[in-house]
C-alpha cells in the first residue's frame, strides 16, 4: 500500500537537525541566564518573576544546546495581552445584626482574618488602604485600594489603584435576613491579571478556583461574627481544628 511505502521511506530518510549551539555560546546562557534569575528573584514582584522565567529559559537552553539565536521570536518581545476579566460570587447568611457585620468589613484590617492570600492589610486613610498578600515560593505582592462607593449597613465598593500587580475590583452588599434571622451578605470580586508567565503566578495566589476562595472567605466571616473565634490547625502537627481568638 501507497502509505506503508512512504511510511518506510520516511524511517529510512535521514532525520534534519538544526544546528547545535556551541560550548561558548551554552555556557554563556547558563551564566547569563543564572544571573537573570537570581536578579528576578531578588526582585520578589510580577517583573522579577518574568526574569526569573527568562533566566530559567536561557539555562534550559544552554544545558540542552538548543542555540539562542534559533529560539528568539518576535512575538517575545511584545507584551503578552491581558487575560480576560474574571468575576466570582459568593453569598452567606450571618446571625448577627447587619451593622456588626458592616462595621467589621468597613475596618479593611480585619479582611486579613477572612482571607487566606493576605498576610495583612493597612488602612492608611478613611478611603485608602495597602494589601500585603503571599504567592507562590514566599512571593510577596503588594497593592493599594481606594473605596469608591459606600452606603453605610448596605454596600462597599473598592477597586486597586494604577499599576495593581493583580488589577480588581471588589463590592460587598449587606441586607436584612429574611425572617429576623440576621445578614445577608454578597461578595463580588472582579479581577483582571496580567497576561503571561508573570500573570500566571499571581493568579496562582487566589488559587485554582477563586470561587471556592471567596466561599471560604465568607465562611470565616460568619464564624468570626457568630463566635468571635475562627477555626485553625496551626501548630497542630496531627491536624486536629483547634480555636483562634479574633477581637472584630
Amino acid at each position: 500500500m501507497s502509505v506503508g511505502t512512504q511510511s518506510r521511506g520516511a524511517a529510512m530518510a535521514p532525520r534534519a537537525r538544526g544546528p547545535a549551539a556551541g560550548s561558548g555560546e551554552r555556557w554563556a546562557a547558563i551564566v547569563g541566564g543564572t544571573a537573570l534569575g537570581l536578579a528576578g528573584m531578588r526582585r520578589g514582584d510580577w517583573v522579577g518573576l518574568t526574569l526569573a522565567a527568562l533566566g530559567g529559559g536561557l539555562v534550559y537552553a544552554g544545558a540542552a544546546g538548543v542555540p539562542i539565536a534559533g529560539r528568539v521570536r518576535v512575538a517575545s518581545l511584545i507584551p503578552a495581552p491581558e487575560r480576560e476579566p474574571t468575576t466570582v460570587q459568593a453569598n452567606v447568611t450571618i446571625a448577627v445584626p447587619l451593622e456588626t457585620v458592616f462595621r467589621f468589613w468597613r475596618n479593611f484590617a480585619n479582611l486579613a482574618k477572612i482571607m487566606d492570600h493576605l498576610d495583612a492589610v493597612e488602612v492608611e486613610s478613611a478611603t485608602r488602604s495597602c494589601w500585603k498578600a503571599r504567592g507562590p515560593g514566599g512571593m510577596r505582592v503588594v497593592w493599594h485600594a481606594e473605596i469608591d462607593k459606600e452606603r453605610e449597613n448596605e454596600l462597599l465598593s473598592w477597586h486597586t489603584v494604577e499599576g495593581a500587580d493583580l488589577p480588581h475590583r471588589g463590592q460587598v452588599m449587606f441586607h436584612p435576613a429574611p425572617g429576623g434571622r440576621g445578614t445577608e451578605v454578597r461578595l463580588t470580586m472582579v479581577y483582571r491579571p496580567p497576561g503571561g508567565q508573570a500573570g500566571r503566578a499571581v493568579a496562582r495566589m487566589f488559587g485554582t478556583a477563586p470561587g471556592q476562595q471567596a466561599r471560604e472567605a465568607l465562611r470565616k466571616l460568619k464564624y468570626i461574627l457568630e463566635t468571635g473565634e475562627v477555626p485553625t490547625i496551626a501548630g497542630q502537627p496531627h491536624g486536629q481544628r483547634g480555636m483562634m481568638k479574633v477581637t472584630p
